[in-house]
């Protein structure tokens, strides 16, 4: 849809408009008016100089509205792997680490197992380059905190802000069928990852397990599990994890979590094209080229043709 931005200067344009195309009184001093005929040049051609150049104003009285086209829509390509982040904010995150665990002693006292998580989530975003990633969080439901994008930096500030609020018991099934239709919706690219952050002790059921196990295999989606003092007796989880052919990384072991992530790189990233929507588009450098040529076109007649006809 095209708007003018400054519509008020059609108005002033149009008086020059009237002014150009004005016509002039004009005395023949001929007694016999037949002889103005023997140039045999018809009379149109001396009023074009004037028309062109009324055109030449007119598109740039138009181009001083500034035509805008409202809502441009362009495609962007490249290549990319889809990643989903999920992050685990129920209100077992909350709880402070027991370094009596193993827990790598680099981290602080004190650090809470979202800390811990974000800690995770920053280092794994900080190593994606042209990668698409989206933002996923729940506890006894699942909140699409941000879709798939290349703007990794507001992913960055996303999981930053993570931790000031926590949601109840943790569900464990619905963030995998949120991630399931989000890839169905929005993921275009062959490789599509899930890396998966949580303390992971709920019970997921049997029917349930199998459904989430069957699309994550039919959609080709790879799975990482990044557990916070989680083993693989607590939860149903890492059935998951084995039947679909995932992974499981303690967070507390960076060099486990170092190798999944070159195991990421390593996957062939693939051709994905998105919508990037503009507010607006100028148009008015169309109107000003159009204008310059017809103006060059009305100078260099007026040296040429219109000199002989003088």
């Amino acid at each position: 849809m095209i708007k003018l931005a400054n519509p008020w200067f059609i108005l002033i344009g149009l008086v020059f408009v009237l002014i150009l195309l004005k016509k002039k009184a004009v005395f023949l001093g001929y007694s016999h008016l037949p002889l103005l005929d023997a140039s045999g040049v018809p009379q149109m051609w001396h009023h074009l100089p004037s028309l062109l150049s009324a055109v030449a104003v007119g598109l740039l009285v138009l181009a001083m509205a500034r035509p805008q086209w409202r809502n441009a829509v362009e495609h962007e390509t490249f290549l990319a792997r889809d990643i989903l982040l999920v992050i685990d904010l129920s209100y077992s995150m909350e709880n402070v680490i027991d370094f009596g665990t193993g827990h790598e002693p680099a981290q602080a006292d004190g650090s809470r197992r979202i800390d811990i998580a974000k800690e995770a989530a920053h280092r794994f975003v900080e190593k994606r380059e042209n990668d698409r990633i989206g933002l996923l969080v729940f506890g006894d439901q699942t909140f699409g905190s941000w879709p798939l994008t290349r703007d990794l930096d507001l992913i960055s500030k996303k999981v930053d802000r993570l931790g000031s609020s926590f949601y109840g018991g943790t569900n464990l099934w619905q963030p995998f069928l949120k991630v399931i239709d989000h890839f169905r919706e929005m993921g275009q690219s062959e490789n599509r990852v899930l890396v998966f952050l949580s303390d992971g002790e709920a019970p997921i059921k049997e029917t349930m397990r199998d459904s989430i196990v069957e699309e994550m295999k039919r959609m080709g989606i790879r799975f990482y599990l990044l557990g916070i003092e989680l083993r693989p007796e607590d939860s149903d989880i890492f059935e998951i994890v084995k039947r679909a052919g995932g992974r499981f990384i303690p967070t507390d072991s960076p060099a486990e979590m170092q190798t999944a992530f070159d195991e990421i790189n390593r996957l062939e990233p693939s051709m994905v094209q998105i919508e990037v929507r503009q507010n607006s588009r100028e148009l008015y450098p169309l109107f000003v080229t159009a204008a310059l040529c017809v103006m060059l076109t009305v100078t260099m007649l007026r040296h040429t043709f219109f000199l002989e006809l003088c």
